[in-house]
């Protein structure tokens, strides 16, 4: 059974928009990216490198093209820890540990900005990740708000 989307899903699939447009999958699905980035310990805030040659884990790389720097945490079966940080029009590439199917989600916010939260989706050890965060957060499948 397969638990991550790959782009023949993304062509299928349709998201409504807050307004009733519909939006593609792909822009859910890069803010589901966003959201599931990072590697940390849980303790603290503090960022660590999760790095192992054979190691299972999810691997996300976040495109920020907005003009704010964008702070990350990805819960993961109901539990936050904090990615880190990805500049302003930078990528930023992280590891997380997962060695089980999992429940996960991102969580993000801008600078002076509004903190958004992605879908939960149900990921597997392995699963690659790329995410951009737009200039319009409209184009996102995100809860906003302050």
């Amino acid at each position: 059974m397969r638990t991550c989307p790959d782009e023949s899903d993304l062509r299928e699939l349709r998201v409504r928009g807050t307004r009733g447009h519909g939006r593609t999958a792909a822009a859910a699905v890069l803010a589901f990216v966003a959201l599931s980035a990072g590697c940390t310990t849980g303790s603290g805030g503090r960022e660590v490198s999760f790095r192992g040659a054979n190691a299972p884990g999810l691997t996300i790389t976040i495109r920020n093209q907005r003009t704010q720097d964008a702070r990350f945490w990805i819960w993961v079966d109901g539990r936050r820890d904090r990615l880190g940080t990805v500049q302003s029009t930078q990528s930023r590439t992280f590891r997380v540990r997962l060695d089980r199917v999992a429940e996960v989600s991102l969580e993000f916010d801008l600078t002076l900005g509004e903190r958004c939260v992605t879908r939960t989706a149900s990921l597997e050890p392995g699963a690659r990740l790329n995410v951009a965060i737009p200039v319009n957060l409209g184009l996102m499948d995100v809860r906003c708000g302050r």
